[in-house]
């Protein structure tokens, strides 16, 4: 496709998180935007993306025998944007905050969005952490999490205005960004124009990308809350229940729901999670349609050079060394960071995310009988790094659990503190095989795994996310168990089973992993490259009929 395409609609892009600069992100959906942006930006699309950018990020976190520390150090926002001079008032809670505008340094269709300013007192620090979770005054985190999404729609569209950008399409990513077409119903009504009128021009020029099935990524808030706090942004309660009312009484105002409601067309992110999502919001009266765009990761930040320059030359030895070089380097930075020394001639296989029930860190050590058995025959190795949520106190045990197996299995099990882009790059270039186990079909995505195999990393994984679709078995690499996920202890066993029938056979044999990495690398970059996604996003989701 011509790179026209991508200049056919003017699109205006929100989102919570990125990983374009900074900590202000928390997981996959940070990691996802940050590679659209680069790859729209790359590609010379007509696309602005806007976040807010965060006094002190997201968490640091450090797990220790005694539990999980989460520290909030400052960051220098100049590090990576220009402060532009833009200033402009954004009304919540009963008054007008200044918001500020900030430019990326290198990304320049990249902006963020700042609260941090001293004529706004104490709400300076609404945008003082990821998804606001400290809480301001008498206000609590949720309250904090409000005024955050708030500032970011309407931010963005009067962003807009003050740089001359004639959007003409918004581009939701998860519903946070809602009060943005919200806002622009607003402005409409105040220039005479009536409710539904409004309603129907801007569900013209909105899409939606729902990225997670899980309830903490679908946010729900009591009407009274949106009312007394002022995010309606002058509408009626009526109105507001219009749009969002996800419950029988009308009084929770869901998210999700209004940005379905709002939206020409939504996408899901895999072929299964469209289903998923089917399923989940189907009872929903007067929503979108939803379709499915697969997801992609920026081949060109992620993937070693060296592995791009084997596969383009189908050499197995050169593919073969370049990971060997790549599998150095992760070992030397474990020794550096932890004081291990892994065997680089063992198999080291590696999980690294958002640390959350169901994707089940953990799930290698539920028969540990069966795990000090792979550790005995094969000097199994594994690699975990990740965060969670800091008020998640079930996952916080998960990420002890593992620390803990640290202790039980020095020499064979690492856990890498402080999960980051960095860690992420060496660990999907040095592991030889990449894990997933999560809970069918919880997973919408996953896009780690997509970076895993553009280095030549072989992925291990249920059948859910980007892999129910992509994995050609025993070719690129293997699914664990059924189709469907039951308790943890049964799939433990397929695990296991796939690791020693499968895994560790196929890995003894230099031919035939090679051959993998092969595969595994064309699988990523046919099918998961942004440059693939941002183009369907053009054709599928900007350029659908505003009467699908």
């Amino acid at each position: 496709m011509s790179s026209s395409l991508l200049n056919t609609k003017r699109v205006l892009s929100i989102c919570m998180e990125t990983t374009a600069g900074g900590r202000n992100y928390s997981g996959g959906l940070g990691a996802l935007y940050g590679d659209t942006t680069r790859t729209m930006d790359r590609l010379g699309a007509s696309f602005i993306a806007v976040t807010p950018i965060y006094k002190n990020g997201y968490v640091r976190q450090t797990v220790t025998s005694d539990g999980v520390v989460d520290e909030y150090p400052a960051q220098n926002f100049e590090d990576d944007y220009i402060d532009t001079g833009i200033i402009f008032d954004v009304p919540i809670i009963g008054r007008n905050l200044k918001v500020k505008i900030w430019r990326h340094k290198k990304l320049t269709s990249c902006f963020g969005v700042d609260t941090y300013l001293p004529e706004n007192g104490e709400f300076a620090n609404i945008t003082n952490n990821l998804y606001g979770e400290n809480g301001i005054g008498i206000y609590d985190g949720e309250a904090q999490r409000l005024m955050q999404e708030v500032i970011l729609g309407v931010a963005s569209i009067k962003l807009c205005g003050e740089i001359g950008y004639d959007y003409e399409i918004i581009h939701l990513n998860e519903g946070h960004g809602i009060f943005a077409p919200i806002y622009v119903i607003s402005q409409l009504m105040s220039t005479g124009m009536d409710f539904y009128t409004a309603w129907q021009v801007v569900r013209s020029i909105t899409v939606f990308t729902t990225h997670t099935p899980i309830l903490a990524g679908n946010k729900s808030r009591p009407i009274n809350m949106i009312m007394d706090m002022g995010a309606n942004l002058g509408l009626s309660r009526e109105e507001i229940r219009v749009i969002g009312s996800s419950d029988n009484n009308g009084e929770i105002f869901g998210s999700t729901v209004a940005a379905l409601r709002l939206s020409k067309i939504a996408n899901a992110v895999a072929f299964r999670h469209q289903e998923t999502s089917h399923n989940l919001w189907n009872s929903i009266e007067n929503i979108c349609p939803i379709m499915y765009i697969d997801n992609g990761v920026d081949i060109e930040f992620w993937q070693d050079p060296a592995i791009r320059k084997a596969y383009e030359n189908n050499s197995r030895d050169e593919i073969y060394d370049a990971h060997a070089k790549n599998k150095h380097k992760l070992v030397m930075e474990v020794e550096r960071r932890n004081g291990v020394k892994l065997d680089e001639d063992a198999i080291i296989v590696g999980f690294a995310r958002r640390v959350i029930a169901y994707k089940r860190a953990d799930l290698i050590f539920e028969d540990l009988n069966r795990f000090e058995k792979l550790i005995k025959d094969h000097n199994f190795q594994i690699i975990f790094s990740g965060k969670t949520h800091p008020k998640d106190y079930m996952s916080k045990g998960i990420l002890q659990r593992l620390f803990d197996m640290t202790k039980r299995y020095p020499n064979n099990v690492v856990f890498l503190q402080n999960y980051d882009v960095e860690i992420a790059g060496l660990m999907t270039k040095g592991c030889d095989v990449w894990l997933g186990n999560p809970e069918i079909p919880l997973e919408a995505c996953s896009t780690s795994g997509m970076k895993a195999a553009a280095n030549g990393v072989i992925n291990l994984s249920t059948a859910d996310g980007w892999w129910y679709r992509s994995c050609r078995y025993s070719i690129n690499g293997w699914t664990i168990g059924e189709t469907i996920s039951h308790n943890k202890n049964i799939d433990a066993q397929y695990l296991y089973r796939a690791l020693e029938e499968k895994v560790l056979p196929a890995f003894a044999d230099k031919k035939r992993w090679t051959e993998m990495m092969i595969s595994s690398v064309y699988t990523a970059i046919e099918e998961c490259s942004t440059d693939r996604m941002c183009r369907d996003y053009y054709r599928y989701l900007y350029n659908a009929p505003s009467d699908v």
